[in-house]
């Protein structure tokens, strides 16, 4: 989930000149469904799909009761769970590689016994902070608690985080049995917010990837790829993103075209997507995170952006239209109810108060539970036979 804001992000002439070809014909009858589309009245010309769908089990509230509904939806509503880990790294613990932080792996104990049989499981774990801006905190009994020295002072190429982190992907691994794991979040924002950081991680990144790939050769190890960051900095981050190419089985990549002001998803830049697959074409593609609200975003966010229930439908259209064409293996829509009760009760007094308002609304399911028109295609696709690749 990009955090930090980003440049304008506006596509100018000359990108517009240089898109594929071979999208117009797919693009332009994309444009056409979507323009006319004012019901649900299914997935329009698609008649199987390549991607599992899923959510994150992240709550509504911070209710037994939410957390239980939350994963009702998982198993209701998709065929995929996508448990994202973006806490911190219980840093000592992995070292050493002793017991966990029992918070934590209760999480992940509860998390394995969720997930029914059948369903395709993504996990997500990263040595990159929240704020996509240097180390991974420490993953104690709460997320993202501070560093102590010596890990203040370590740097992502340290023989100790390394090994760590190393220990620490093979504990997930171990403990969830995931279809796909992805051991970086969004990495390239590193890139963007730190630079100096970047060889390090490429480092750990090369050693890292190269371990589990011995160790689980069957399983899709990959990073993940922040769209909007790639699309403000094309220059730099085709660089940043060609350096970690050989080290991930997937271009996976999160999306939040909203967040930098865009209202209109048909006014969506028609590359979106497919510019980051075709950094590495013969990789498999995938959404592991992405969203569009169904409510205007305002304050205390930074930008007012016009929002609602059609737009919504309309960029859910326009994304199941681009992984139809890539052959995506999944999409992660990251939250599946709005998290009213949950701004409520504490969200809106936080410091990252202007984060969490972002997503706020970002759910099929409105924040009374009701369900919203992308629900109803969503469920559609749902209901199409998936097809393995």
């Amino acid at each position: 989930m990009r955090i930090a804001k980003g440049g304008a992000g506006a596509t100018s002439d000359a990108v517009r000149a240089a898109r594929p070809v071979r999208l117009l014909g797919l693009l332009l009858l994309s444009a056409v469904l979507l323009a006319s589309c004012d019901t649900v009245s299914g997935p329009g010309s698609i008649t199987y799909r390549t991607f599992a769908m899923g959510f994150t089990p992240f709550p509504y509230a911070r209710t037994q009761i939410a957390y239980e509904e939350t994963w009702g939806v998982i198993v209701s509503d998709g065929d995929m769970a996508a448990l994202h880990y973006d806490g911190g790294v219980p840093w000592e613990e992995a070292l050493a590689d002793t017991t966990y932080p029992t918070a934590f792996q209760d999480a992940l104990d509860y998390a394995y016994i969720s997930v029914p049989a059948g369903h395709v499981t993504y996990a997500a774990v990263t040595p990159i902070s929240i704020d996509r801006n240097g180390l991974a905190l420490r993953r104690g009994d709460v997320p993202n608690e501070p560093l102590e020295p010596p890990w203040s002072g370590y740097s992502f190429d340290h023989p100790d985080v390394i090994q760590a982190y190393k220990n620490h992907c093979v504990h997930v691994i171990e403990d969830l049995d995931p279809d796909y794991f992805a051991y970086g979040i969004e990495v390239n924002m590193l890139r963007w917010l730190s630079p100096e950081d970047w060889d390090a991680f490429v480092t750990l990144a090369a050693d890292v990837y190269t371990n589990l790939k011995a160790a689980y050769p069957d399983l899709p190890v990959f990073l993940t790829f922040q769209a909007d960051t790639f699309h403000d900095f094309p220059s730099s981050q085709t660089t940043a993103i060609e350096d970690v190419l050989p080290y991930t089985d997937m271009v996976a990549v999160s999306g939040y075209p909203f967040m930098d002001g865009l209202s209109d998803p048909l006014a969506l830049r028609l590359d979106y997507f497919t510019s980051l697959a075709d950094l590495s074409p013969d990789k498999p593609f995938a959404v592991a995170e992405t969203a569009w609200p169904a409510e205007p975003v305002g304050d205390p966010y930074w930008l007012n952006i016009y929002a609602d229930e059609e737009a919504q439908l309309q960029y859910l259209e326009r994304l199941v239209e681009d992984c139809d064409y890539l052959d995506a293996r999944f999409i992660c829509w990251f939250f599946s109810r709005d998290y009213d009760e949950m701004w409520q009760e504490d969200l809106q007094y936080l410091p990252d108060a202007p984060v969490y308002r972002l997503w706020r609304d970002t759910g099929l399911y409105a924040g009374d539970g009701s369900s919203r028109p992308s629900l109803g295609l969503w469920l559609d696709l749902l209901a199409l036979t998936r097809t393995a690749l």
